[in-house]
């Protein structure tokens, strides 16, 4: 699975990834998760063709990759209020994506995480 966030920041353009997160999760969770203070900054890594840092375009593919988790397992709907969702351990998925650098480990994680819980049926 890390791969494939690894294939995709070289595959997909952060634009791309930028408006699928946007679209799935809203333009306020997406700034949150790549690292912005607020959607203008976020907006603002765009503008006139600036491009992102490597650990935001990292983020977002990560991101990117979560929303098509959930796309795979028919739960699209429920992508954004996953990662806002405090597990049992008190951590929040967004929150573990904003503080890593997309990095291979937090990604795994967060991508095994969001498998279980996109794949496990209601009430198990």
């Amino acid at each position: 699975m890390t791969a494939t966030v690894v294939e995709r920041v070289g595959h997909t353009s952060v634009e791309d990834d930028a408006a699928l997160c946007v679209t799935a999760l809203g333009a306020e969770l997406t700034a949150y998760v790549a690292g912005a203070a607020t959607v203008a900054e976020f907006e603002s890594w765009f503008a006139a063709g600036r491009r992102p840092a490597g650990q935001i375009r990292r983020r977002l593919a990560a991101a990117a990759e979560l929303v098509s988790v959930f796309e795979t397992a028919n739960q699209s709907a429920l992508a954004a209020a996953w990662l806002r969702e405090v597990d049992p351990a008190g951590y929040v998925p967004a929150r573990v994506l904003r503080l890593s650098s997309g990095d291979e480990t937090s990604v795994k994680a967060l991508l095994e995480a969001a498998v279980v819980w996109a794949l496990t049926p209601a009430g198990e």
